[in-house]
């Protein structure tokens, strides 16, 4: 495919970096081959890491960019915001932060974390330390799950009019938003900052 028609659109580019992703990782299997628990944790890794790659960019968009714009824009400006971007960008983060919690998940048996005598048919030493730094950055991913779902989701279905609602719970759906996009913007620091120490620095 063409440069020019590989840049043409996000889509096209999308998909030529996934395949440029997966020959490298083909080329590199076929020269050193591996197993399917390296595999496994690999694939799930990645999977990891590019959906919190999204999940957290879009909790950095929505508190540094989208809301001081809806705060900013006049009613018509306000109006379009909440139409043709508003909603897009909650829709990719509900469904990147399942992929975040659900591959996480996953990880935990491959990388020894859960059910190592059944995965690798015996105990794995795993220092205290590094368990802590595991366990803590998941509860705090949890947690900002749960604010996405059970509290900002609902409410911003009452803001974008999906839900009915006065103006004063519209207002009051507002705050309560605004409030919780910034508790996870506060945690996706820690919590990113937890798993890479967990993984890397031990």
């Amino acid at each position: 495919m063409p440069m020019p028609a590989i840049l043409s659109s996000a889509r096209n580019a999308l998909l030529t970096g996934i395949a440029l992703a997966t020959v490298a990782v083909l080329a590199a299997i076929a020269a050193s081959g591996t197993d399917w628990i390296g595999f496994s944790s690999f694939v799930l890794r990645a999977i990891h890491v590019m959906s919190a790659i999204i999940w957290v960019g879009m909790i950095w968009f929505v508190n540094f960019i989208q809301h001081p714009a809806v705060v900013g824009a006049d009613d018509a400006g306000r109006a379009t915001l909440f139409r043709l971007v508003v909603p897009k960008v909650a829709t990719l983060f509900r469904h990147a932060s399942h992929l975040v919690l659900l591959s996480g998940a996953l990880l935990l048996l491959p990388t020894g974390y859960l059910l190592a005598s059944w995965v690798y048919g015996a105990p794995i030493h795993m220092p205290m330390t590094k368990a802590l730094l595991l366990w803590g950055a998941a509860a705090g991913a949890v947690a900002m799950w749960v604010f996405v779902h059970v509290i900002i989701w609902p409410n911003l279905q009452i803001v974008l009019g999906a839900q009915p609602g006065s103006a004063e719970e519209k207002a009051a759906a507002r705050a309560k938003v605004a409030l919780y996009a910034r508790a996870n913007l506060l945690l996706a620091v820690p919590v990113t900052v937890l798993m890479v120490a967990a993984a890397h620095l031990f």
